[in-house]
């Protein structure tokens, strides 16, 4: 059994150190990194494209937002408008566990280094065990590390504001970009407060377009998950939450 889950796998910017406080280095990143190889050769296509934080199949989602070209020529561009005409050297942490939005942090942030070295930026690679590694980037320690999250309630929320709302850019909170947007916080703020489906959508579309402008990301995939089961298993349903409810399943004789 398969199906698009709830997700999105992405390489986080934090933007309260230099130099990823320049808006043009984390556009640079973006443009740099060939995320349909990624989906390809890590995924092995069990995954699609990612270009917002919140998956396509999650009401509220902006279609209309464009997602930066791969473009390496002009991501060295905007790297030396920013100050960087001879690249820069930074730190990148990838996850050290699989998780379904990130099957292989490691060889996500090799593939990345690979790109991003067509620019002049230079890695180093970092992990941690999975408890000290969601700690230190929930604190803030890393410039570049790899994360991910998967929907908790089916509310586009759970997203824009867990991962980068104000309130979660705080020490041991989820935004681990630490980007803090006042326009885009009042926006998923008041969507917060709205009982209206139409509002709350309309105040994520123009959310996501912010959230795209500025790039505290570089959203990389939203993954397809998959469950094997014996063929006497009947009623089992696929939860796109990363669950398994086993609630009314039984197995047939």
């Amino acid at each position: 059994m398969r199906q698009a889950e709830l997700n999105v796998g992405y390489l986080a910017m934090n933007t309260a150190r230099p130099p990823f406080d320049d808006v043009r280095v984390r556009r640079a990143v973006n443009m740099a990194i060939d995320k349909a190889a990624i989906v390809d050769g890590v995924y092995e296509g069990a995954a699609v494209v990612a270009k917002n934080p919140i998956p396509p199949t999650l009401w509220g989602y902006n279609d209309d937002v464009e997602d930066y070209p791969y473009d390496p020529a002009a991501a060295r561009r905007l790297l030396a408008e920013a100050g960087f005409p001879d690249g820069l050297s930074t730190d990148l942490w990838y996850l050290p566990v699989s998780r379904p939005y990130n099957p292989n942090g490691k060889r996500v942030a090799e593939m990345i280094r690979f790109d991003l070295a067509k620019i002049g930026i230079r890695f180093t690679l970092k992990t941690e065990d999975w408890s000290e590694y969601r700690a230190r980037l929930q604190a803030g320690e890393t410039l570049m590390a790899l994360f991910g999250w998967t929907e908790d309630n089916g509310d586009p929320d759970n997203f824009l504001d867990a991962l980068l709302g104000c309130t979660s850019a705080r020490k041991g909170g989820n935004n681990i970009a630490k980007w803090c947007w006042p326009d885009y916080d009042a926006l998923v703020t008041q969507a917060k407060q709205t009982s209206s489906r139409p509002e709350r959508e309309r105040l994520y579309r123009e959310a996501q377009a912010i959230a795209k402008r500025e790039a505290p990301w570089a959203p990389l995939a939203h993954s397809v998950v998959f469950v094997a089961a014996r063929k006497e298993v009947v009623d089992f349903k696929l939860s796109p939450f990363g669950r398994h409810t086993f609630y009314g399943v039984d197995i047939k004789e």
